[in-house]
């Protein structure tokens, strides 16, 4: 039990990202605890670098024994958020719980409407709308029913079942004629809330806000279309003190909506950068009409490493519709010369930047936007093909609430629904024409993002381990089912970690198409855990078993990484041969022939005077889906990492295990039947009386082999060191065949 006693702790799940998916700093989160604190108040970020499920994260955060729990929200991370919520109301309904960030900001009536654990919510800018809330909650001792909520300007609340929507609060907008006002925030690196070890991936932002008329973006209407913006000495001093105590490799991102957006002011910085001899490596991005030759050629002596351009469209009438380069009310205007201008001006600042040195530059462009038509969209297919980019980002249009084009969206031709009626934040709208019909250019980031994906999930299927010890949740649901039942998701989000991985696979391509976009609205509706839900379908066209994964069938091309299937002796049969291409391939024993073939290449490795060597020089295995009954102690039936869900709902906790229960048994109830159905194979084999007892994993399910033939392995011969080795090895099979995903960097 932690011995601390906090005003506010602010919580930031990710949502599903790929690469962070725990419990990280979050930059505004920061801003408010560093001027809370600066005030008096006893504020944190809750911090995980280990992963849990709801029941245990809640019992993590009230350790810490908080008044009041602030959750920074987006939609990417609103289900994990509302699932926490929900527990930490029930474990202590004296907690109060406040929802930030962009989603409660323009949807603070859906939320308070949709999460009943949720007490207020603060829209927009929370530094001085938290600190009035808490100064007066303070005074109370935190009996929200005492306060009068009425008179604190900025919030969202409940009152006797009625919501109540307070007005704007507008600090900053009243404070705009002072010079950067905003200042008066504290740095969170400089007071240091956040860690300089955390710089990277967190970032600086020098300003707040956007002044732009794009009509499909938030950041404009979060801002009243204003910028706020810090010193440029503010801005320095922040990074000679990261500089001075840099402790991370990877480049700074300025967060800034458009970092160039008074190319002035951005000159200003980078000559400063260069003068206070700052060796930070930086990425940003801006738009191209923000931006001249010389300042790109400033920055990059500056440290700029990697660079950004939004460009959304290379068809100048869209651009119009959007309000890209014009504001759009002017539609019916045939001179569209600075859109022309603009997208002239991203090729060529594009080039540049890739002349003088820029590591990585990309472009954002979207697909079915307001008036876009499906040659409108091609074209701008083929203007990304003619850049000198590193790569480009594929986005699909999405309209968020708030939003001027969420105003008049049916005037475009879309539709929109919510994911059913019980999560009514997340939105899905469709589209004119089937934008899955653009074909990706081979620059999509989104491609090599894919394959990292398909990789790490062909990892999950072979029940590869990576946690070392048990714990009372799965880190992996592999749903073998052409359905999602409303149960499982419950199930799900009692006994999965938070941001835990979710593999659906279908039984061919026509049934992913079928029912995929139902089973994913089931997800939503019912608050799944976790954001990182991937589908896959069996491909029956060919006689190798081939798992692909959904989006091929969308996009009805071959882009990410087909994961092959193969009986284990003929795997070894071209493996003798030379066959250097299984990395990404599963090696399946099916009949005590494979088994055999692997115990075999166990043994020749394990007498192999340098191992580690061998295999480093050797052609690359595949993955083997029964290698751990070959370990000493990673097993998946001992980690518990992975749960496999079958279509009538029994559970396995290996693809050739028995059920272990159905959907609705508890975790502790699989652990006692894994303890009781271990002691009786262990009383059946004699174990207590075997030589390996103390290093055999004791397989619970040893297909095809029967219980008596793998104890006759296990006693002949020791495989415990080479099967751990390839497991340990696939450490250093990730780096050399992990595909490496541009946005990492």
């Amino acid at each position: 039990m932690k011995n601390i006693f906090l005003d506010v702790l602010m919580v930031f799940p990710s949502g599903g990202d790929l690469y962070f998916t725990n419990f990280k700093h979050h930059l505004g989160s920061a801003y408010v605890i560093t001027y809370l604190r600066g005030q008096g108040f006893n504020a944190e970020q809750f911090i995980s670098d280990e992963s849990c499920n709801v029941k245990e994260c809640v019992k993590e955060i009230a350790n810490f024994h908080p008044h009041i729990v602030g959750f920074t929200v987006y939609e990417t991370n609103f289900m994990q958020c509302a699932l926490i919520s929900n527990g930490l109301k029930a474990y202590n309904s004296d907690i109060i719980i406040i929802f930030g960030g962009p989603t409660p900001s323009v949807q603070s009536k859906e939320v308070l409407e949709g999460v009943s654990s949720v007490d207020i919510c603060v829209r927009r800018e929370g530094e001085e709308t938290l600190l009035e809330l808490i100064s007066n909650l303070s005074k109370t001792n935190f009996k929200l029913k005492k306060v009068d909520l009425f008179s604190i300007k900025g919030i969202t609340f409940r009152k006797e079942n009625k919501i109540i929507i307070n007005p704007e609060r507008n600090d900053l907008l009243s404070n705009k004629s002072i010079k950067n006002y905003i200042d008066k925030f504290p740095s969170p690196y400089l007071s240091k809330i956040i860690p300089i070890s955390r710089a990277f991936p967190t970032g600086i932002i020098t300003a707040r806000g956007c002044n732009q008329n794009c009509t499909y973006c938030n950041c404009a209407v979060l801002s009243k279309k204003n910028i706020f913006f810090h010193s440029i000495e503010r801005v320095i001093e922040e990074l000679v003190y990261i500089n001075e105590n840099k402790k991370f490799s990877g480049p700074v991102p300025i967060n800034d909506d458009s970092f160039t957006i008074v190319p002035t002011r951005a000159f200003k910085i980078c000559e400063s950068i260069i003068e206070n001899d700052i060796k930070i490596p930086l990425t940003c991005t801006t738009r191209c009409d923000k931006i001249t030759e010389d300042l790109l050629y400033l920055m990059k002596e500056a440290g700029f490493v990697s660079i950004g351009f939004s460009l959304e469209s290379a068809v100048p009438r869209i651009l119009r519709a959007i309000g890209k380069v014009n504001p759009p009310e002017n539609m019916d205007s045939e001179q569209l010369e600075k859109e022309i201008e603009f997208i002239e001006k991203l090729k060529h600042m594009t080039s540049y930047a890739k002349k003088i040195g820029f590591n990585k530059v990309f472009v954002s462009i979207m697909i079915g936007l307001p008036g876009e038509s499906i040659q409108d969209a091609q074209k701008t297919i083929d203007f990304i093909n003619q850049l000198e980019i590193d790569f480009y980002t594929h986005n699909i249009f999405h309209i968020f609430r708030g939003t001027p084009i969420y105003q008049n969206y049916k005037r475009f031709g879309y539709n929109i629904k919510t994911m059913g009626d019980k999560n009514k934040i997340l939105l899905k709208n469709d589209f004119p024409f089937d934008v899955y019909k653009i074909k990706l250019a081979p620059k999509c980031a989104g491609i090599q993002n894919d394959e990292v994906i398909d990789y790490d999930v062909l990892k999950i299927l072979s029940l590869t381990p990576k946690r070392s010890e048990r714990k009372p949740f799965f880190e992996n649901i592999i749903i073998n089912s052409n359905t999602l039942k409303p149960s499982i998701v419950k199930w799900i989000q009692k006994n999965q970690a938070i941001n835990g991985a979710i593999i659906h696979i279908y039984s061919d391509k026509f049934k992913y198409l079928k029912f995929h976009e139902k089973n994913e609205i089931t997800l939503y509706n019912e608050f799944s855990p976790t954001s990182f839900y991937e589908s896959y379908f069996w491909d029956n066209s060919t006689d190798t078993l081939i798992l692909k994964a959904g989006r091929m069938a969308l996009y009805n091309e071959e882009f990410g990484l087909p994961i092959k299937s193969k009986d284990t002796h003929l795997v070894f049969e071209d493996y003798e041969k030379g066959a250097n291409n299984m990395q990404y391939l599963i090696s399946i024993d099916r009949t005590p022939i494979d088994t055999t073939a692997l115990y075999n290449i166990l043994i020749k490795i394990s007498k192999k005077e340098n191992m580690y060597n061998h295999l480093l020089d050797s052609n690359p295995l595949p993955q083997f889906q029964q290698l751990c009954r070959w370990t000493k102690n990673q097993a998946n039936c001992q980690t518990l990492e992975t749960a496999i869900i079958e279509n009538d709902d029994s559970i396995r906790i290996c693809w050739f295990s028995d059920s272990i229960g159905k959907v609705g048994i508890s975790i502790s109830d699989i652990i006692q039947k894994l303890e009781n159905l271990n002691k009786e194979r262990e009383g059946k084999r004699i174990c207590n009386l075997c030589q390996e007892k103390e290093s055999c994993v004791k397989c619970f399910f040893p297909y095809p082999l029967t219980s008596e033939k793998y104890c006759e392995y296990k006693r002949n011969s020791f495989t415990n060191k080479s099967a751990d080795l390839i497991y340990a090895f696939s450490v250093v099979k990730d780096f050399i065949f992990r595909p490496i995903n541009p946005l990492e960097f």
